[in-house]
């Protein structure tokens, strides 16, 4: 992956800009809810207080070191939060986006639309060559939102993610530059 770089996105309703501070309130809100929680293998729950705060600190060094692209998922329209979403590298996965999105605003799309748009940036500027992600078995929905950005389904994995000292069935979805590229449907 070609070094990341502080940017913003842009599709049709959405911007995805890099975490700041004032986003610490609505995020905090957001993430302790245990229905987002649970959905995912990195937050906590009881989110702890101030932890919000502390990520956004931590995504700005991951931003500046070049390790993480970490991005709010905004309304484009009027700014407002919805959740955010994650393209990172790990030796044992590879190119990895995770997301999540607060409870008021699922099942509108978003998640979808920003994926979509992390997908497109990992491609057409970091030079990704695939990119893999997954979810819960308990979480459907996620997996939804990975097909319709157009990942494919890879597997299932028994027992193959963990939140906190808990294992749970985890579903394997991926894309490849080359299949991105050859559907334009998803190129945005």
């Amino acid at each position: 992956m070609n070094r990341i770089v502080h940017t913003v996105l842009r599709s049709e309703r959405l911007t995805l800009r890099p975490p700041v501070l004032a986003d610490a309130e609505d995020g905090q809100r957001y993430v302790s809810d245990r229905r987002v929680a649970e959905m995912t293998s990195l937050i906590p729950h009881p989110y702890p207080r101030g932890a919000s705060l502390e990520w956004i600190e931590r995504t700005a060094r991951d931003w500046t070191e070049g390790t993480r692209a970490a991005f709010m998922i905004c309304l484009r329209d009027s700014g407002e939060l919805l959740g955010s979403i994650s393209l990172f590298s790990e030796p044992a996965d590879g190119n990895l986006i995770g997301y999540w999105i607060g409870v008021p605003h699922w099942g509108r799309g978003y998640a979808t639309e920003a994926l979509q748009r992390v997908i497109r940036y990992a491609f057409e500027d970091l030079a990704v060559e695939s990119i893999t992600t997954y979810h819960f078995a308990h979480n459907p929905a996620s997996g939804r939102v990975m097909q319709k950005a157009g990942l494919k389904f890879k597997g299932l994995t028994p027992l193959g993610a963990s939140r906190g000292d808990k294992r749970y069935d985890d579903v394997r979805y991926a894309i490849e530059a080359s299949e991105w590229r050859a559907q334009p449907a998803l190129v945005p």
